[in-house]
């Protein structure tokens, strides 16, 4: 599921979550103008991909609420 500049994952196993993710920062990339990817993992299962202004231009970060 995905708004404007998030993306939401839910994974059922580590081989979805990582294509889940991939695809969510190649989607975000093309978007990211002035604005680094968060990555906000929730549970081992639950994250969100959201454009940030937080993070630099051309990073990813990743925060971990676990």
């Amino acid at each position: 599921m995905s708004t404007d500049d998030a993306i939401i994952i839910e994974a059922h196993d580590r081989a979805s979550r990582d294509l889940q993710l991939e695809e969510a920062t190649r989607l975000l990339s093309e978007k990211a103008k002035d604005r680094g990817i968060l990555i906000t993992r929730y549970s081992f299962r639950s994250f969100t991909a959201t454009l940030s202004s937080g993070v630099e231009y051309g990073l990813i970060q990743e925060l971990d609420l676990l």
